[in-house]
């Protein structure tokens, strides 16, 4: 027998598989951390992709936004890059009166002041205002439609500054093909209308069974939620991005500073080159982590980590999910959309009423449709089966289920450690 671990909450599962099994193991690619955060960043935006050095887009007496991702992107470590983009700003003759910071909140609730000192630190609170993008405000500034129809409402606040500085995170995407970029303003600092509108484009052309055919991670050609994303992000207007590729360690291994399309270009390669992992062909039986606490503490979550499975996975195949899923489900929306029972129902309401929960909802129940997906977690067994899944307590639980669902002992296994992370892409 050969034996294997994967993190489970605070934990490590042991599974142990025939040695006359194939298994292989999809992991990212070695990435070489960035040592001297403040030299990398001073060097890519003094040379940066797509427009003028930094010092040269701002110039005295501009008004200037540096926008923000909120506090469930803490990874992106904005409290790092932050002083180091004001000292730069304040060289180039742009104090720090003149400078204010939005946070993207898009449709989520506002800060507390615990949560903005953990986005932005203590020492740039007290040099520069903080404000909270709120998504349902007065006084939002109407710029009319993008090409498919999406009303945009942007935060006046962005809309009025002489300068727009984007800071974010790229990493894979479910619904957008990557995160990053044009994210932080639509739907970072868009109105409500105009995230429904855009995040239900993922329903276009896909039919009684849901979604678009070209939704998913990786894909942003021909992706409408994308596409859109990007119109809108152009008419508001950017000046300057500075975005970063992070890696499991939450160490930069890239930035990507310059103009909008081609600095987030640029981080969306590295982040394939890295995180994106060709196989050779498909297995029967994929056993996917999310990476253990905290990234597994609720099963919403871990849908990330069993959406990137889905791309390793047979015809016919099955799916281990590990999640210990300590805080429970996760989201209530995402829990109480399963209601509407099969997937051709849900699909419906979602064109009704398009929720984000409720499009992880009904991709979740899409996949365990497709292929029987079967969870390791705490969650009581009633509550995994109304998620579309297949409860299991223990790893040779799980592996005996996959052997009576397959029909026959298993042949070929992909192991997925860090399953939120990696992408897998047959080559």
């Amino acid at each position: 027998m050969s034996s294997f671990e994967l993190a489970y909450g605070k934990e490590m599962l042991s599974f142990e598989l025939p040695s006359s099994v194939k298994v292989q193991e999809i992991e990212a690619k070695a990435s070489q951390p960035i040592l001297d955060i403040e030299q990398a960043v001073r060097e890519a935006v003094t040379h940066p992709l797509g427009t003028a050095p930094l010092v040269k887009v701002v110039k005295p007496g501009d008004k200037v936004v540096i926008v923000v991702s909120d506090v469930t992107r803490l990874w992106i470590r904005t409290d790092v890059l932050l002083p180091i983009m004001l000292d730069i700003l304040n060289g180039a003759g742009v104090p720090d009166e003149d400078i204010s910071i939005v946070t993207a909140t898009g449709d989520h609730r506002l800060q507390t002041l615990e949560e903005h000192t953990a986005i932005c630190g203590t020492k740039v609170l007290a040099r520069v205002p903080i404000y909270d993008h709120e998504c349902r405000a007065d006084d939002l500034v109407d710029l009319g439609k993008s090409s498919q129809g999406t009303p945009i409402l942007v935060n006046r606040r962005v809309w009025d500054a002489d300068k727009v500085i984007l800071t974010g995170g790229i990493a894979y995407h479910l619904l957008a093909g990557f995160g990053g970029g044009r994210k932080s303003i639509a739907p970072g600092v868009c109105g409500y209308e105009m995230i429904q509108k855009n995040h239900a484009l993922a329903l276009k052309d896909g039919g009684p069974a849901g979604l678009s055919p070209n939704i998913g991670s990786g894909k942003m050609e021909g992706n409408p939620v994308a596409e859109d994303m990007l119109e809108i992000a152009l008419i508001v207007g950017v000046d300057f991005i500075l975005n970063v590729v992070v890696n499991e360690k939450k160490e930069f291994v890239y930035i990507a500073a310059g103009e909008l399309q081609q600095a987030h270009l640029a981080g969306c390669r590295v982040t394939e080159e890295i995180f994106g992992i060709k196989i050779a062909e498909k297995a029967e039986l994929v056993i996917v982590s999310s990476g253990g606490y905290p990234k597994d503490i609720q099963l919403y979550q871990a849908i990330k980590a069993l959406d990137n499975s889905t791309y390793a996975v047979q015809e016919g195949g099955v799916i281990i999910l590990v999640s210990e899923c300590s805080d429970g489900i996760g989201s209530r929306p995402f829990e109480e959309f399963f209601k509407y029972g099969e997937v051709e129902a849900m699909n419906v309401q979602l064109h009704a009423d398009f929720t984000m929960p409720g499009f992880v909802s009904l991709r979740t129940a899409s996949i365990c449709r497709k292929t029987p997906v079967i969870l390791i977690s705490s969650l009581a067994e009633d509550a995994v089966k109304r998620m579309k899944m297949i409860p299991a307590h223990s790893p040779a639980e799980a592996l005996q289920l996959a052997h009576q669902i397959l029909g026959h002992p298993v042949e070929s296994v992909y192991i997925m450690p860090h399953g939120g992370n990696t992408f897998p892409i047959v080559s």
